[in-house]
């Protein structure tokens, strides 16, 4: 019979988002919806093992609410004689000498809290003899130690759980580089997959035409750099036949960013019109929009605010536009007025500043003055 595994990582349970305002505890709470979501997944499919490639929790020291919460799913698998395999991250590490992973309930697990493996961990599973590999993360731990989840000389399958970086993945120049490894030292562990954690966006390594590891990515995304679909991944090994992978959408809500450049669009309501067609789902989609181009007035984003905010869950527009080389601003430079005096002088301050954050607030103050400057035009 097939062997039917289900490959989670970084689920960061318990993270918090101050950024996301009102909308921040409705987050928190995406997360553990989705987090039985997997559960779920895995007793509706009938999963024969759970792997989870560290960071279980955003913290090693999880709130008693949250980890009762996370306990009672986990007995879900417990109590249908699905073994759970995990690791901790970078996040919910080993460090502490009171790391959440020294609660006995994770004696019901096959956890690999030291940093360094002696011996793979055995399972019998389906007639299937399993050898677990795993590691601890632990930024004190050199790289060489991952030979230590070289393939043993046994029959049976050999999976791996690493939490690390991938030299050359996409992430690799966005996020840290913690426990960096590259294909080629992947590959020589002759392992027949390894479920990775840490780069949270989806990726799935060949080598030789075969697959030999993944990042699932996070299953709910955390950032707004983690937009769309978010999986978990179905692997099913079958004797004679390669791997199949296959990426199950997982997440409760959707992050969706969106740039805008508004040369094409003339006016405020049209702009508020095209942005809501952006998403089908509206009711499930947190949504960040970044303005860019050059505009001939100060845009009143309070009111495109209000036009959009009443069908998503959360809306953050930024207004990354620029007057300073409109036609609009060389007409306000000419004017012998106040309002032509203020521009004048605040354009001669803008060229001084050197430092970009500097240039930045004095950017975002003059636009908040010019747009005032524009309601009593209007009013007039």
């Amino acid at each position: 019979m097939p062997l039917k595994v289900l490959h989670t990582a970084d689920l960061h349970l318990g993270t918090h988002f101050p950024s996301l305002g009102n909308y921040g505890p409705e987050r928190e709470k995406d997360f553990l919806t989705t987090f039985s979501s997997i559960i779920k997944l895995s007793l509706d499919q009938k999963v024969d093992l759970v792997l989870i490639a560290g960071d279980l929790f955003d913290s090693p020291h999880p709130s008693l609410n949250l980890f009762g919460t996370v306990k009672a799913e986990l007995e879900k698998l417990i109590d249908a004689n699905i073994p759970i395999a995990l690791i901790p991250g970078t996040h919910d590490n080993i460090m502490a000498s009171d790391h959440i992973y020294r609660h006995p309930f994770f004696e019901q697990t096959i956890l690999f809290k030291e940093p360094i493996l002696k011996e793979p961990k055995f399972l019998d599973l389906k007639e299937h003899p399993i050898y677990l590999y795993g590691m601890a993360y632990h930024p004190d731990v050199p790289g060489e130690y991952l030979k230590n989840l070289k393939r043993r000389d046994m029959p049976g399958i050999h999976l791996g759980l690493l939490h690390g970086s991938i030299q050359g993945s996409p992430d690799w120049k966005i996020y840290a580089k913690d426990f960096p490894v590259s294909i080629d030292e992947l590959a020589s562990l002759n392992l027949d997959y390894i479920a990775l954690g840490h780069y949270h966006n989806r990726m799935v390594y060949s080598h030789e035409g075969k697959i030999i590891a993944s990042y699932t990515g996070t299953p709910e995304g955390k950032r707004f750099k983690e937009s769309g679909q978010r999986y978990v991944h179905l692997l099913e090994f079958k004797e004679g036949s390669p791997l199949e992978l296959t990426p199950v959408p997982i997440n409760t809500k959707t992050l969706l960013e969106k740039e805008i450049d508004l040369f094409t669009f003339p006016t405020q309501t049209s702009l508020a019109k095209e942005i809501l067609k952006l998403s089908p789902q509206k009711e499930k989609t947190l949504l960040r929009i970044i303005l860019k181009g050059v505009t001939e007035n100060i845009l009143d984003i309070e009111k495109i605010y209000s036009e959009i905010a009443p069908y998503f869950p959360h809306v953050e527009i930024l207004d990354e536009t620029s007057v300073m080389n409109s036609q609009w601003m060389s007409h306000l430079e000419k004017e012998n007025s106040i309002r032509g005096f203020f521009v004048r002088r605040m354009k001669e301050k803008m060229d001084e500043v050197k430092d970009p954050l500097e240039k930045e607030l004095q950017v975002a103050s003059f636009k908040e003055i010019l747009f005032e400057f524009q309601k009593k035009a209007e009013l007039s």
